[in-house]
């Protein structure tokens, strides 16, 4: 027999030790399972945003060694020009063990290492010039690749099942260029689950790529992903027989000899 308990929580009654157990389970225990053989990754919030000087990086959830981080208040780091690759980077460090409390704090760091340790996860990667203020928003689907001045979020993991994957607003901004033009069936399949906003598995980005372009992905690496969304956007755009958004519907016309 699998028993379900759940503490009464009614005026006056004594919470005794197996109904705190039973609320600790619940809590802490109980949300582990639906994200069973997901992989490390933002799995929601977490956007980044910019001032003059500083980044921040708002509350959100992230998935780290099958334990889920809640980042409740935003946390911001300084920056400045170094014309070379630097990373934001959250740190997960070694968890505190008091009488009362197992304690698991984070940290975002800036550094110029572009390697990623165990206990580390990529934010984000730029290079700034001097006099540049760093940006977050896009000219285009492309921009977010741009070399200088730029928030790069290409390869940062977002959560799904078995391995990380491309955030979800890449995916969005991919369909949301694609869908002003005249599509192949593959392209209004794939467009239609990324406007969802819904994070996409990397098996299904190079699933559709691989039959998009009719080739075979050496990896599912983000910015492999990323590189060829870009060429099909690109074959897409130049090779566009009309502008959806400038189609009419067409004129019913009789002709007569």
């Amino acid at each position: 027999m699998n028993e379900q308990k759940y503490p009464r929580l009614e005026k006056l009654h004594i919470l005794r030790t197996e109904a705190l157990c039973s609320m600790r389970d619940r809590a802490f225990d109980t949300p582990q399972f639906f994200f069973k053989n997901h992989s490390d990754g933002i799995l929601s919030g977490c956007e980044l945003h910019t001032t003059k000087n500083s980044i921040t990086l708002s509350a959100g959830i992230i998935l780290h060694n099958n334990f889920l981080y809640l980042i409740k208040n935003e946390m911001s780091v300084n920056y400045a020009p170094t014309e070379e690759y630097v990373m934001l980077k959250i740190i997960f460090e070694p968890e505190i063990l008091s009488e009362n409390f197992i304690q698991r704090n984070v940290k975002i760091i800036l550094s110029d290492d572009m390697n990623i340790s165990d206990s580390e996860m990529e934010l984000c990667r730029f290079k700034l010039k001097r006099g540049a203020v760093l940006r977050t928003k896009y000219t285009d689907f492309f921009d977010r690749a741009t070399e200088f001045d730029t928030i790069n979020s290409i390869n940062v993991p977002y959560s799904s099942k078995n391995e990380s994957t491309l955030s979800p607003e890449i995916t969005f901004a991919f369909a949301q260029e694609a869908k002003n033009f005249e599509l192949e069936p593959e392209d209004f399949s794939f467009c239609q689950a990324a406007l969802s906003r819904e994070t996409l598995s990397a098996e299904q980005i190079s699933f559709y790529v691989e039959r998009r372009l009719k080739i075979e992905l050496p990896d599912k690496k983000n910015q492999t992903l990323y590189d060829n969304l870009c060429l099909i956007l690109q074959e897409i755009i130049s090779g566009r027989k009309r502008e959806l958004k400038n189609f009419g519907r067409r004129r019913r016309g009789i002709l007569l000899d």
